[in-house]
């Protein structure tokens, strides 16, 4: 008796699967491109260790074992179930296996563990109900992606049917939370340059923000589209020296980035909308020395009375009283300058 074609699954189905039938996805929008080519150790290997740290997933899956309402899940493709989302989990899953006498535990929760399935071929509708649950599943913060990945997976998925209008009609995210990603990344591929690892894509999308920053950059950008249409690279270049330091042999030398804190990014865009404040700026001085140069005259006057008093309260800590020749003609040199200052602003319009 002949056998029944086997009925095509209408949707993506859970299973419970041996962690053996499943594969890492080199494409996974997560990694930023960093494991294409890849074979499945060598993208063990990169999740396990830093920047992935798929290391720190052991102690609650051996403590706790695999839980069951938070599947892997994967994408049936030639006879191999494929991990879109989850791939952290299965790495640290496959060392647990691999070194059972190095683990105490719930191993045996490990070997089937909950995956939900989509279909190997997928139809068209399918494909929109995948990648909106991966979509909104990420992009909306119910599992977080690196900044970096959401805006590669934004960028992948903008440049299929339908376009920037129907990923934010699918993911629910505004056109200007799109821009905070796609921007920045857009621009970095425009001009041909890639972050080293390990530093915070998130910077150069926040100093975008900054009406400063853009004008220096001369940065201008489709609406409709988000595309990059005009920038300088020259200016580019200089601002990713003060976001991230200049380079040095080949690599970033942070300890000379002028940006410390996102917090700095608003007092580097109004340096860069001053001509004066950006080159002061690019003699390598200070934020704080930048910003005088950013002041009005009232905003300088406030300023040195302000510097003046600390001064002052700098000096009498350090010199308490004490007999010291040196801090005494200290003091007695500042109390003169205090009173010329006093004098000037007291004059001044």
């Amino acid at each position: 008796m002949a056998k029944k074609p086997k009925a095509k699954e209408a949707g993506p189905a859970l299973k419970r699967l041996s962690p053996d039938l499943l594969r890492f996805d080199p494409d996974n929008p997560r990694f930023a491109g960093q494991m294409s080519g890849k074979t499945q150790e060598q993208i063990q290997e990169l999740i396990f260790g830093a920047p992935h740290y798929a290391s720190e997933l052991i102690d609650s899956l051996v403590e706790n074992g695999f839980i069951d309402y938070e599947p892997l899940v994967a994408k049936y493709r030639n006879s191999r179930y494929v991990v879109v989302e989850g791939n952290r989990r299965l790495a640290a899953i496959r060392e647990i296996r691999a070194h059972p006498e190095k683990y105490q535990g719930r191993k045996s929760d490990l070997d089937r563990i909950p995956v939900l399935v989509f279909p190997q071929k997928p139809d068209e509708q399918q494909q929109n109900e995948m990648r909106v649950y991966l979509g909104v599943r990420h992009l909306l913060g119910f599992r977080e992606w690196p900044p970096i990945s959401k805006a590669r997976f934004l960028e992948r998925e903008s440049q299929s049917p339908g376009g920037l209008d129907r990923v934010i009609k699918e993911t629910r995210l505004s056109k200007a939370k799109m821009k905070r990603f796609l921007v920045p990344y857009r621009l970095l591929r425009h001009a041909h340059i890639k972050l080293p690892k390990g530093e915070d894509f998130w910077v150069l999308g926040e100093a975008l923000q900054r009406v400063g920053v853009k004008k220096f950059l001369q940065l201008e950008v489709d609406a409709k589209t988000l595309a990059v249409v005009t920038y300088s690279k020259k200016n580019l270049l200089l601002l990713l020296d003060d976001l991230y330091g200049p380079r040095k042999g080949g690599r970033r030398d942070a300890s000379a980035k002028i940006v410390r804190d996102t917090r700095d990014l608003s007092r580097l865009g109004k340096i860069l909308e001053s001509d004066k404040a950006t080159a002061v700026l690019r003699a390598r001085r200070s934020l704080a020395e930048a910003e005088i140069y950013v002041d009005s005259r009232a905003q300088s006057l406030t300023r040195l009375d302000k510097v003046t008093k600390s001064i002052g309260v700098l000096l009498k800590k350090l010199n308490p009283g004490k007999k010291d020749s040196q801090g005494a003609l200290l003091l007695r040199t500042y109390r003169d300058f205090e009173i010329a200052v006093k004098a000037y602003l007291s004059r001044v319009p």
